[in-house]
């Protein structure tokens, strides 16, 4: 079953968005002659100042800290590595688990793929739709917002994330996502930095019967090289 036509916020919606922070554009290089035009946020940290005050005024809300707000060596590396493998598009279109500013998206996307591009944050489905129309990518890109705890929407043949297993604790709740939304024999691209909390998901998938396949990238990204793992995984 195909994704539901895509969803985008109105112009006017990415603007209200994004002017309640402050933002920099960070340039990344996907490959030679290509590189994308990624807005973030300047400064995490400050805007966990700002969480933790409203928390204060308000009460409590879900969300900790915010990784959607930046970009990250994982998605940095996966971004590159689809750009240079270049595998065919699924028909059904791609669903981006945890897609934070968007870059992988964007970055398939740009290679034709039909793109879904979810979160459970909705202002960062903001920046990865902003982010989208920045660099041309609008039309084969749109936003869903995805709980794992409760997921819904039809199942596709492939999911991607990058650097999403960081905590054991939300690794039951992954892999219901795969259990409801990723069809038998799909495959999931999965992007860690060589975390320890990452060899537990592995495991856990292993267990369940999935295909692994793993491949090591060394990114280069804001002066510093990280390894990057890039999982296969094909469900059973």
């Amino acid at each position: 079953m195909p994704l539901k036509p895509l969803k985008h916020f109105t112009n006017r919606q990415l603007r209200r968005a994004l002017a309640r922070f402050s933002t920099r554009e960070t340039e990344v290089v996907l490959g030679e002659g290509r590189a994308l035009r990624m807005t973030e946020v300047v400064d995490a940290y400050a805007l966990l100042d700002r969480m933790i005050t409203q928390e204060a005024r308000l009460g409590p809300r879900p969300e900790r800290f915010p990784y959607w707000a930046e970009l990250w060596p994982s998605s940095v590396g996966l971004a590159r590595w689809f750009w240079e493998q270049r595998p065919g598009a699924p028909s059904e279109g791609v669903r981006e688990l945890g897609c934070g500013v968007g870059l992988v998206g964007v970055a398939l996307a740009l290679l034709g793929w039909r793109v879904e591009a979810t979160d459970y944050i909705e202002t960062a489905l903001a920046f990865a739709s902003f982010n989208a129309r920045t660099n041309g990518a609008g039309e084969n890109h749109g936003i869903a917002y995805l709980d794992w705890r409760e997921p819904a929407g039809p199942p596709v043949a492939c999911m991607v994330a990058s650097d999403v297993v960081y905590e054991a604790q939300n690794h039951p709740c992954l892999c219901k996502v795969l259990h409801h939304l990723l069809l038998p024999g799909g495959c999931f691209f999965l992007a860690d930095p060589q975390r320890p909390a990452a060899r537990h998901f592995v495991a856990i998938l292993e267990q369940q019967g999935y295909g692994h396949q793993v491949e090591t990238r060394a990114v280069q990204w804001k002066a510093l090289e990280h390894r990057v793992d890039i999982h296969i995984f094909t469900k059973p």
